[in-house]
């Protein structure tokens, strides 16, 4: 299934929400600063949310979540929140080795969580064989 150690996956995690949190400093005076705020901060409750689960669960129990809340997700461009939600989601499947096109793939066929992480090992065997 999953074949990052949560380790790794911890350091990414909190290496996302420092660069969010980075995001929440820019200057108030800037354009869009409202919207820009939203959709940081909605990265960071996502990436605080993935780092509980591995820290007091496991990998598995953050993946789920990630899923569900992934799958709950309406398509709307415009809203910050939603759109960060998303990005915090979609960057989290990255580091464990789903791009973002599979995931949407996944989404959009109802599929389950288990046949989404299978296409990890599945993916890594594809890259070797080419």
């Amino acid at each position: 299934m999953v074949q990052v150690a949560a380790d790794d996956l911890l350091r990414a995690l909190k290496r996302c929400k420092g660069i969010a949190k980075q995001e929440l400093l820019i200057n108030e005076q800037t354009q869009y600063y409202e919207a820009r705020k939203a959709h940081a901060e909605a990265r960071r409750e996502i990436y605080n949310k993935l780092i509980e689960l591995i820290e007091t669960s496991d990998i598995e129990n953050a993946c789920v979540f990630a899923f569900n809340e992934y799958r709950s997700l309406s398509e709307r461009n415009d809203d910050p929140v939603i759109r960060g939600r998303s990005q915090a989601l979609e960057m989290f499947f990255n580091i464990i080795g789903i791009d973002s096109d599979r995931l949407k793939e996944h989404k959009t066929n109802n599929h389950d969580l288990y046949q989404l992480l299978n296409t990890v090992d599945q993916q890594a065997v594809d890259c070797c064989m080419q």
